[in-house]
């Protein structure tokens, strides 16, 4: 009786693990994606490209990436660009009232990614919508204050693109919220 039942157990173990996939290199199954934007609903053209690059640099990095517009592809939408004080600090103003002022801004873009096996196909892998933040301190003029909220936004806008990629592919990724 004993032998039944170890070999019971066996057949039920190998027969549950049929629907499982692997977490890291079965996502994509091997095919290859461009990368398109379908829409960017924010005013900076550069931030929305380093989303682009984004999704292509991670889908590179595992061999998924194909050149062109051609089909199965990756379509992202970028949906809007958020912008928040950090690190408000209580600074003297006019007539020796505190007036809050940030210390830093935290900027960040928000889109999301699909795939498309061919034109006007169902949308596969809809990633939902991810964000990717990055803080950058105040600085005291304003042509400082430019330069460092375009850097800022174009790294939140890269890391994002690679969070998207690795979301497409099946890869576990953290939330940034």
């Amino acid at each position: 009786m004993k032998p039944l039942s170890l070999a019971l157990a066996v057949a039920l173990t190998q027969a549950s693990c049929a629907g499982y996939q692997p977490v890291h290199g079965g996502g994509a199954g091997g095919e290859h994606l461009s990368v398109v934007l379908s829409e960017s609903k924010v005013p900076d053209a550069v931030a929305s490209d380093e989303v682009l690059t984004g999704v292509r640099e991670e889908l590179a990095r595992s061999g998924a990436l194909a050149s062109g517009a051609a089909y199965p592809r990756c379509e992202v939408e970028i949906l809007r660009m958020d912008e928040a004080a950090e690190g408000i600090a209580a600074q003297p103003g006019e007539g020796g009232r505190l007036v809050p002022q940030a210390r830093a801004t935290r900027v960040g873009l928000v889109a999301r990614a699909w795939v498309l096996e061919a034109p006007g196909a169902e949308r596969l892998r809809d990633t939902g919508d991810v964000r990717a933040f990055e803080t950058v301190a105040i600085a005291t003029d304003a042509r400082g204050a430019s330069f460092r909220h375009s850097d800022a936004l174009r790294a939140a806008g890269r890391r994002l693109g690679r969070r998207l990629a690795s979301r497409i592919m099946g890869l576990p990724s953290a939330n940034e919220d």
